[in-house]
């Protein structure tokens, strides 16, 4: 039963996935359907339309698997060793800045939102 609720979790979030390239689509407009698509679920998550607890588990699973997911990248960054040839030392120092940068404002972000949640909670919302 939890296998089946997972799964439909997870197809629930590629349905916002699929509106958002439709959106995008249907309008022309300049952005990435699946940016549109969490921008669409984000907004319906905060005014309470959908639940977090409704895609808890979905959510969790992707997130739990998600650094398999850049391993091809990585492994595609290896096979083209003439890029870093002349820059590669800067091309690094930017490739661990904007990783440390994006670690840190990540942090922060989830910080604030248990802190939200948790303040909700408290008040019962």
């Amino acid at each position: 039963m939890k296998g089946i609720r997972i799964v439909l979790q997870i197809a629930c979030l590629y349905f916002f996935y699929w509106i958002g390239v439709l959106i995008q689509r249907t309008f022309e407009i300049p952005v990435p359907g699946s940016i549109i698509g969490m921008l669409l679920l984000f907004f319906l998550l905060l005014s309470g339309i959908v639940k977090d607890r409704l895609l808890d588990e979905g959510s969790g699973l992707l997130l739990r698997y998600m650094p398999l997911f850049f391993v091809p990248a990585t492994v595609g960054v290896i096979r083209y060793p003439d890029v870093f040839a002349g820059k590669g030392s800067l091309i690094l120092l930017a490739l661990l800045l904007s990783t440390f940068l994006v670690m840190v404002i990540s942090g922060l972000v989830g910080q604030k939102a248990v802190e939200l949640a948790d303040k909700r909670k408290k008040r019962g919302v």
